[in-house]
């Protein structure tokens, strides 16, 4: 009951790190129809070309070692190397069936989950013996599952051999007349036809059969709130500690801002909620530069502090507006600007000339 509790509350969807983890761990969608499937492709055009190549090599090789069986000693060592000799052909002729076999297999994993090597398996989990749990497993909707898995396979089985029969009940009755050979070659036709049957079952079947064990897979691998929050944290570090940061950032960005208000040559105010300082020096800069702007409270700093070091302050709420929106710190005005600017800082520095006479 608690499990179930559990798993209600598990509403959210896994996140990316929660997939890697899981891989990592070698979870991963695994569904074992997929390999036999494939398998069962493979083989169908495998055994119709190569087929009666390797069933000509096989009566070859076995008329010749029966042939030559008279030459050897019935004795143990005899017989021993008889044996040998005899598997060792076959092995060499079933060869490229085998490494196509293998090819499939391994072509099957890279098709539901690509590449993966890990060893997490392998490690002793002394969970999995528990005998509850095991009992728990055995009445599992996957242990059901699986049952119906089987029962469909045997029926699919079934019907696509009543079908290959079917369809050659006439053709296998009239064999009692024929030779070996005619009967070989109907027979293999029969099972050829069952075999393509099967196989494009067995292809659905694992078409469906993937679908559901990555549906179960992420359904495990589903995150409580909480559990989604905790990984952020993680992840990303908590939310208020960030946010202290930024805070922190922010007002050492400020007193380094306000640490260039006195240097400035005139302040453009709004000019109340505005403020924007200029400063400019011919010879070294190629036009006037924004070394500090703010809003509201912003603003007012920057006007007391103007006020103390005696920086002009100049009411002219449209360049203000402006230059607070389309300038940044530290950045030269545009050209569209300069006119506007120029009529200011001439303004400012004629009052200078006047103060200085």
């Amino acid at each position: 009951m608690a499990e179930d509790t559990d798993q209600e509350s598990k509403t959210e969807q896994p996140s990316s790190k929660r997939l890697q983890d899981a891989r990592n761990k070698g979870q991963v969608p695994n569904s074992r129809e997929v390999p036999t499937a494939l398998l069962f492709l493979a083989s169908l055009p495998l055994f119709f070309f190569q087929g009666p190549k390797l069933w000509g090599q096989l009566q070859g090789e076995m008329r010749f070692l029966l042939g030559e069986a008279i030459s050897h000693d019935l004795t143990p060592v005899g017989v021993a190397t008889m044996v040998r000799d005899i598997l060792t052909l076959m092995l060499l002729d079933l060869a490229p069936f085998f490494g196509v076999f293998l090819v499939v297999g391994l072509l099957a994993s890279l098709v539901q989950h690509g590449w993966l090597f890990t060893l997490e398996p392998l490690a002793p989990n002394f969970s999995k013996i528990s005998p509850l749990k095991g009992f728990k497993r055995l009445f599992s909707s996957r242990s059901l599952m699986e049952m119906v898995k089987s029962v469909l396979k045997m029926t699919v089985v079934g019907v696509a051999v009543y079908l290959g029969v079917r369809n050659h009940v006439n053709t296998v009755v009239g064999l009692s007349a024929t030779s070996v050979g005619s009967v070989l070659m109907v027979l293999t036709s029969v099972v050829f036809e069952i075999l393509w049957r099967v196989a494009l079952a067995f292809l659905v079947l694992a078409i469906l059969d993937f679908s559901y064990q990555k549906f179960e897979h992420l359904k495990g691998l589903r995150m409580t709130k909480q559990e989604v929050k905790d990984e952020l944290k993680q992840t990303e570090g908590d939310p208020l500690l960030k946010g202290r940061i930024r805070q922190i950032q922010r007002e050492m960005a400020q007193r380094r801002m306000m640490q260039e208000v006195p240097k400035a040559d005139v302040v453009i105010t709004n000019p109340t909620h505005y403020s924007v300082a200029l400063r400019y020096v011919p010879g070294e800069m190629q036009a006037p530069r924004v070394v500090a702007k703010g809003v509201d409270a912003v603003a007012a700093r920057i006007r007391e502090v103007a006020k103390e070091h005696k920086v002009p302050l100049v009411e002219n709420p449209p360049l203000a507006r402006t230059l607070f929106r389309d300038v940044d710190l530290e950045q030269s005005i545009p050209p569209d600007l300069f006119k506007a600017v120029a009529e200011v800082l001439a303004y400012v520095f004629s009052l200078k000339k006047a103060r200085g006479r």
